[in-house]
């Protein structure tokens, strides 16, 4: 029995602490709270809210109205994580919503604004705000929002209550994470991290800088303030719910979910190198929110920082096994050591699970002043995996948020159909890549469904295999005219259209072929039938794609060959494991669950083979020459699936061609980032207008 099992069973008697517990102070000044629409700050607010006195929201949002809606939404999820409604009435008496944006000086906030924080007579700023992306390429966003939104929210907090006469001196009470320690290994106490160390991962040094920033900024103004540094927080311990939360041991568990069925084909179980004794330290959110109003409630005493954490971490060998039998996949295995050569898919795995794989070595023991939290135990880890997996399964059934309907196209194939947003607003039908699934069309739609009627579908072949294969018929202008069947069978008159990577090719040939059904395009990292040359260069991707996808169109028991080598029931052959590793590595690995159906089956690779042998094989100038509408052409110099030269040569050959060119942009930038909602929001704006 190690010592985390023995603790577990010598603490079960302890119930979980309920926040609303803890005496209510005989008088409670108005906070500043930001991150009410994030995990923890939304349970501290829906706790917070039952004291009286009045708390300040600092939300992002288009308007006041629109940002408490926001905020209410998000704030019902978390009450029902806990069975209970959403208290509008204390919310609607108690909550002041300020719309704003830490990443701006004094937070987006309006003089006005910033005076009437002046007035409130604030006891403290509570700053939950925070990026939880962690990866390089997200870097300038995530110090953006952690480092610099910190040194806002400083100068807000100097220019607003530091100066605070009645009562006791404002607080900067700023809500971290245990592991600003980066690689540090042992007992980590609660003392400053100094900035001069190894880290696992962006986040981890964004939130230490802005500790940093904290300390710093308060000491050389004589200001109070305080570090809360939570481990890895799960959801609400009274119901074992996730809470809202997809991070952390819930974020590897949705991967392990989502790539099952790529899993189960492996032959060899996927290797995850640790240390045997590497644990993570778990808490749950309603102990975190005791923890936070136990302090406001009786003070913090002379201390300034504090752990929020749970007594022993929980062994993560025990819990990547735990998280692999629930899944049902049973292809993970936690290993010591590991041999030099890697598969195809091994590569993929590592990279996409690159964050946790920062923890399969983590040695840590949080060291904790104050009184303990109730332990978790294996059973308690147990309950919030099972729970979670089931709201995982809900959520696959229900789909992504599309209305989802079933249409009969011209040759009495069954496409399925799906749309957001108001029917009475412009239409806008996205063109997908080739295969994908439609959910990797709905964070776009999401963030244009307030401005458009989105429209997309998933096409023929690929990704379901309902459909009868033709090699010999399976050119864009089937799907173009697809798209037009899609439009009359929703009554939709003349629409825009949007088209990503070889979807633009559909785009392009819908919009030369029914000028009359479409008024104008926007193409997001074409991938199309340019062919390389001197003064266009392909990507490595693009140029293995080409050369296996040659091989395998011509040749099913081919696409048998290449599904057996990534699931590994074939002999390694080295040049083509390299060919697949170089293409399955350039896609993005986060979207591995998506971009991996068309390797799935021999089927799918073979039919997605020839779809894309045949694009590749259409015309030279990708059908730009037939098209006069207007067309916005998007590329971003961090795509390695497709090259910009590519969408420039695009642009070039198109009569009213917009190239804009995004230096920090990647393939899959419309699926992360709003700023390619917004291009495109803009760009049609302008043609609609020219239209009427």
């Amino acid at each position: 029995m190690n010592r985390f099992e023995h603790r577990s069973l010598e603490t079960r008697h302890f119930e979980t602490r309920d926040p609303r517990s803890i005496a209510v102070p005989d008088a409670v000044a108005p906070i500043l709270l930001t991150g009410a629409t994030g995990f923890l700050g939304g349970h501290f607010l829906l706790h917070r809210i039952e004291w009286p006195g009045t708390v300040y929201a600092l939300v992002r949002g288009d308007s006041p109205q629109q940002a408490r809606a926001r905020l209410y939404a998000h704030l019902a999820e978390c009450a029902a994580s806990y069975q209970r409604a959403l208290p509008k009435a204390l919310l609607d008496a108690r909550l002041q919503v300020l719309v704003g944006d830490i990443t701006l000086p004094d937070c987006g906030l309006d003089p006005r604004a910033v005076q009437t924080l002046r007035d409130a007579d604030i006891s403290g700023f509570w700053h939950c705000a925070a990026s939880l992306k962690f990866e390089d390429r997200h870097r300038r966003e995530i110090m953006e929002q952690n480092a610099d939104g910190t040194r806002h929210m400083l100068e807000l907090f100097r220019k607003t209550c530091a100066s605070r006469t009645a009562g006791a001196p404002a607080e900067f009470v700023h809500v971290s994470t245990a592991y600003t320690a980066g690689k540090t290994q042992g007992d980590i106490d609660e003392v400053r991290h100094s900035l001069d160390r190894e880290y696992n991962n962006v986040y981890e040094e964004s939130k230490n800088i802005a500790e940093n920033s904290v300390i710093d900024f308060c000491d050389a103004h004589a200001f109070s303030y305080r570090i809360l540094r939570p481990t890895a927080v799960m959801g609400p311990r009274a119901s074992h719910h996730s809470g809202t939360t997809r991070f952390g041991v819930y974020g590897f568990t949705k991967e392990v979910f989502r790539l099952r069925e790529t899993l189960v084909k492996l032959k060899h179980p996927l290797e995850l190198l640790g240390k045997p004794r590497a644990s993570m330290n778990l808490t749950p959110v309603d102990e975190c929110v005791y923890d936070m109003m136990h302090m406001a409630a009786t003070g913090f005493g002379g201390r300034r920082f504090f752990h929020l954490c749970n007594p022993e971490g929980v062994n993560m060998e025990k819990l990547i096994g735990m998280v692999d039998r629930k899944t049902g996949t049973e292809r993970l295995a936690f290993v010591y050591e590991r041999g030099p050569d890697s598969s195809p898919l091994q590569e993929l795995f590592d990279e996409r699970t690159k964050f946790y794989a920062g923890y399969y070595n983590a040695e840590k023991r949080f060291l904790r002043a104050a009184s303990p939290q109730p332990q978790l135990d294996w059973d308690d880890v147990d309950r919030y995996v099972a729970s979670f997996l089931t709201e995982l399964e809900q959520e696959e059934a229900g789909g992504v948020g599309f209305r989802p309907q079933t249409i009969s196209a011209r040759d009495g194939v069954s496409l399925r159909v799906f749309s957001c947003g108001n029917p009475t607003l412009p239409p806008l039908v996205l063109a997908n890549a080739y295969g994908m699934p439609a959910e990797f069309m709905w964070p776009l739609a999401q963030r244009l469904q307030e401005h458009f009627h989105v429209l997309t579908w998933e096409c023929r072949w690929v990704p379901g295999l309902d459909h009868a294969f033709d090699p010999e018929a399976c050119g864009s202008i089937v799907h173009a005219q697809d798209m037009i069947d899609v439009l009359k069978a929703l009554g939709v008159g003349r629409a825009s259209v949007a088209g990503w990577s070889s979807g633009a090719q559909v785009a392009l040939r819908a919009l030369g072929t029914f000028p009359d059904r479409l008024q104008a395009g926007v193409l997001l990292n074409p991938g199309v039938s340019i062919s390389p040359s001197e003064t266009v260069r392909v990507t490595r991707f693009e140029s293995g794609i080409r050369s296996l996808f040659d091989k395998i169109a011509g040749n099913y028991r081919m696409a048998e060959k290449y599904c057996e080598l990534i699931y590994g029931a074939a002999s390694t052959d080295a040049g083509d494991t390299k060919m697949l590793s170089t293409i399955l590595t350039s896609t993005d690995p986060y979207l591995l669950y998506m971009t991996s159906m068309p390797f799935r089956t021999a089927e799918s690779l073979y039919r997605y083979a020839n779809m894309m042998r045949t694009l590749f094989a259409e015309r030279p100038d990708a059908w730009t020459q037939d098209v006069t509408q207007p067309v916005l052409v998007y590329v971003g110099d961090e795509d390695v699936v497709t090259h910009p030269d590519i969408g420039k040569a695009l642009c070039a050959g198109l009569r009213q061609g917009e190239l804009h060119h995004d230096p920090e942009g990647d393939h899959f930038a419309h699926y992360y980032e709003q700023r390619i909602a917004d291009m495109i929001r803009g760009a049609l704006a302008v043609d609609q207008q020219n239209a009427a």
